[in-house]
C-alpha cells in the first residue's frame, strides 16, 4: 500500500514537473525574482561607496527578490498548472482514476516547492550581501515555511479558478498584497502593521534582521499566524477539492 502511494505521488510529480517546464507564464516569477535581485544589486551598488550604505542597499535588493520569489513565483507555479488541468479537463481524468486527494496534493506541491527553495538560496548568494551576517537556520526555516504556505495557497487558487485567465485575475490582487506590503512596510506605518500579519512580512522581517546585523526573535503571535495560515489554506483546499469531485460526478 505504501509503495503504491509513493508510485502514484511520483507519477503526479513527474506529470506536474513536465507541465511546469512547459508553462512559461508560471516560471516568470522565480526568473523575475533572480533577475530583479541581480539588477537591483548593480543599480544600488553604483549609488554609494559607503560600505554600510552599500550593505543596506544590497539588503533591499535581497528583500525584493525574496518577496517576488515567495509572494509571487511559488503561487504562480502551483496555481497556473492546476488551473490548466481544470481548463483541459486533465483534473477530471485524475479524479476519476485511483489517485486520491492527498496523493494529488503532495505530487502537485513538491516540484514548485523545491524550485522555490533553490531560488531563495540563489537570490541570497547573488544579492551580494555579507553572508557572514546571515542567520542560516532562521533563513532556512522561514524559507521552508513560507514556500510551503505559498505553494498551498497557489493550489487553493488553482482549484478555485475555472481557467488560467481566471486564475491570473484572482491571483493579481493577492500577489500585490503579499509582495508589495512587506517590501514597502518600512516606508509606511499602516503597511508595516499589516505586514506583521502576513507570512511574507515575517519572512522579510527575518531577512531585515540579519541584514541589519541583528538577531530575530520569533514570538507566539508570529508562530500562530504561520500555523493558522497553513491550516486554513489546507482546509479550504480540501473543501474545494471535494466540491470539484462532487461537480465532476
Amino acid at each position: 500500500m505504501k509503495n503504491n502511494n509513493i508510485t502514484k505521488i511520483n507519477a503526479i510529480m513527474k506529470l506536474k514537473s513536465k507541465m511546469l517546464l512547459k508553462n512559461t507564464a508560471a516560471l516568470i516569477g522565480p526568473f523575475m525574482a533572480i533577475g530583479m535581485t541581480i539588477l537591483m544589486k548593480f543599480l544600488y551598488s553604483s549609488m554609494t561607496e559607503n560600505p554600510e550604505e552599500t550593505q543596506m542597499m544590497l539588503g533591499m535588493a535581497l528583500k525584493m527578490g525574496v518577496a517576488f520569489n515567495i509572494g509571487m513565483g511559488a503561487i504562480m507555479m502551483t496555481a497556473l498548472p492546476l488551473a490548466e488541468d481544470k481548463e483541459k479537463h486533465t483534473l477530471r481524468a485524475l479524479m476519476t482514476s485511483s489517485v486520491n486527494g492527498v496523493q494529488f496534493f503532495i505530487g502537485s506541491l513538491v516540484p514548485p516547492f523545491l524550485i522555490t527553495l533553490v531560488v531563495n538560496y540563489i537570490i541570497l548568494f547573488v544579492s551580494g550581501i555579507d553572508l557572514a551576517n546571515v542567520n542560516w537556520l532562521q533563513y532556512t526555516i522561514m524559507t521552508i515555511v513560507s514556500a510551503l504556505i505559498s505553494c498551498m495557497l497557489g493550489l487553493l487558487l488553482g482549484i478555485v479558478a475555472k481557467s488560467q485567465v481566471n486564475a491570473n485575475n484572482i491571483m493579481m490582487p493577492l500577489l500585490l498584497i503579499l509582495t508589495m506590503i512587506p517590501m514597502f512596510a518600512d516606508l509606511n506605518e499602516s503597511m508595516e502593521k499589516v505586514s506583521h500579519y502576513l507570512y511574507t512580512g515575517i519572512m522579510l522581517e527575518v531577512v531585515t534582521s540579519f541584514v541589519d546585523g541583528k538577531t530575530y526573535h520569533f514570538n507566539v503571535q508570529q508562530s500562530l499566524i504561520l500555523v493558522i495560515t497553513m491550516v486554513v489554506i489546507a482546509l479550504l483546499f480540501v473543501y474545494f477539492y471535494k466540491k470539484v469531485i462532487v461537480e465532476t460526478d
